[in-house]
């Protein structure tokens, strides 16, 4: 439904908003495509890395941390975009708001030893 509609329709999945995150493989080099939740901000919309509570980090943060740059499908619309990685306040206010809309991602965190990588992608002019 999310490819045939370019985004479109599907865009909530467990009643959480997702978009779709192309970052560069930072071994391959090669697109790699996942669809993830995320919460609004002004700034855009930030991701969080629990990798359901795996402990370690998923990919996708692995490949933002190599290379920043990504795009991103929201709503059917595809937008460049560079990856910010939150710290110290910015990450507390919206890790917050992850709990919020969805308590399950404490119960992922709570398994770690790592802390949980928010990432904003904040779109590129």
């Amino acid at each position: 439904m999310w490819r045939l509609s370019g985004g479109r329709l599907g865009r909530k999945v467990g009643g959480l908003p997702v978009l779709e995150l192309t970052t560069t493989g930072r071994k391959s080099g090669e697109p790699r495509m996942i669809l993830i939740w995320h919460i609004t901000h002004p700034d855009g919309p930030i991701i969080a890395g629990t990798n359901a509570g795996a402990d370690y980090d998923p990919a996708w943060v692995k490949n933002l941390r190599t290379n920043p740059a990504a795009r991103m499908r929201l709503g059917g619309t595809v937008t460049d975009v560079t990856a910010k990685f939150l710290e110290g306040p910015a990450h507390e206010a919206a890790w917050s708001r992850f709990l919020e809309a969805d308590p399950s991602f404490g119960e992922y965190a709570e398994r770690l030893t790592r802390p949980v990588p928010l990432v904003q992608l904040v779109p590129t002019d």
